[in-house]
């Protein structure tokens, strides 16, 4: 296997959720009926009338799972801190693997209180295959957020922090669903690379990269495979340019675009695949778009100076950065124009 097939399928494989490529039910979806077999605790909930009342988490979860039983109190204290808004409904499908209807009501009255929530037995497994199977999760704990109007705002596991912060703004009013369609579009988009990639069929991954970056543009993971597949595969430095004058032209307008891609050509050391004009075209219009007030922006730009051999700006565009920065970025920041001062001190001393 080339090289970039190895890194790619590395970096696909940290991004990738373990999912299916036929997913059909994702974020914005209306939320599929709950079918229960037994309501082992808290009031039954039937969607058809009781959507619109609450929000609603709907987390699937078994009794010999050791991640599902270290989300309880989690769930519980959920439970408690959103309860006039949010109902949590524990929903458990019977198995062979002790997960029966005895086991089930006797781990929740072991639980007592700190199990504070609805909790439901999945009739013959209709709503697991509704929800689970039908979103491609394969594995437990796994949760839905459904909002009041009735459609799935987010999926993943309940000991995922991200759980917290979406919950708090869905209750608020705050949550925006668009970026986390778009979020779902990228990762189903990341998904259906992955045999491409495998086969290094490089020019359906490159399309679909750049589709995600339409989508995303500014997505580190898709950036960063799209850079290794030009550098170390492709090499077609025009098609590339093509890309990135469009890709600048695009979001001239949005720094944190223009300085991601501006760092990832500052740190191509393929000399024959380097774009430096690119690379300061991005980094200028980054720093002019915050006026000169984002410390990692005048620090790309710094870098991109640099490159081209203009050490004075460089190292003044480096104080500028200093002069805003804090903390653990102030080191690097000044690491940085300790370097170029040394280069600078160098070519004087070649004169």
């Amino acid at each position: 296997m080339q090289r970039a097939a190895r890194n790619i399928s590395l970096t696909l494989l940290l991004v990738l959720w373990p999912s299916s490529a036929f997913a059909l039910l994702g974020v914005g979806d209306k939320a599929p009926p709950l079918t229960i077999s037994d309501w082992v605790k808290g009031a039954p909930v039937d969607f058809a009338k009781d959507i619109g009342k609450k929000i609603y988490v709907v987390e699937f979860w078994a009794t010999w799972c050791p991640p599902c039983k270290a989300s309880v109190p989690r769930l519980t204290d959920f439970q408690k801190k959103y309860r006039n808004d949010v109902t949590i409904i524990g929903v458990t499908p019977l198995d062979n693997r002790g997960n029966t209807k005895s086991a089930v009501r006797r781990f929740v009255k072991e639980k007592g209180a700190a199990m504070d929530y609805t909790v439901a037995i999945d009739k013959g497994e209709k709503t697991s295959n509704a929800y689970m199977l039908a979103a491609g999760a394969m594995g437990i704990p796994h949760s839905f957020i459904i909002g009041r109007k009735g459609n799935i705002l987010w999926q993943g596991s309940p000991l995922d922090p991200e759980l917290d912060t979406v919950l708090k703004q869905v209750v608020d009013g705050t949550y925006d669903i668009r970026k986390a369609k778009i979020a779902g579009q990228v990762l189903d988009r990341f998904q259906r690379l992955d045999f491409p990639a495998q086969m290094g069929q490089w020019s359906v991954v490159w399309d679909g990269l750049i589709g995600i970056l339409k989508l995303d543009p500014s997505n580190e993971e898709a950036l960063d495979v799209l850079m290794q597949i030009y550098i170390n595969e492709t090499r077609d430095v025009s098609a590339f340019r093509t890309w990135a004058s469009l890709h600048i032209a695009t979001h001239r307008q949005d720094p944190a675009v223009l300085r991601r891609l501006a760092a990832a050509l500052c740190a191509n050391s393929d000399l024959s695949t380097r774009t430096p004009d690119l690379a300061l075209e991005a980094a200028k219009a980054a720093y002019d778009n915050t006026k000169q007030r984002d410390p990692v922006s005048i620090v790309v730009y710094a870098r991109a100076v640099y490159q081209i051999g203009d050490l004075d700006r460089a190292i003044g565009l480096q104080k500028e950065a200093l002069a805003l920065a804090d903390g653990d970025t102030r080191k690097i920041v000044q690491d940085a124009l300790d370097y170029y001062m040394t280069c600078k001190q160098l070519r004087e001393s070649m004169q």
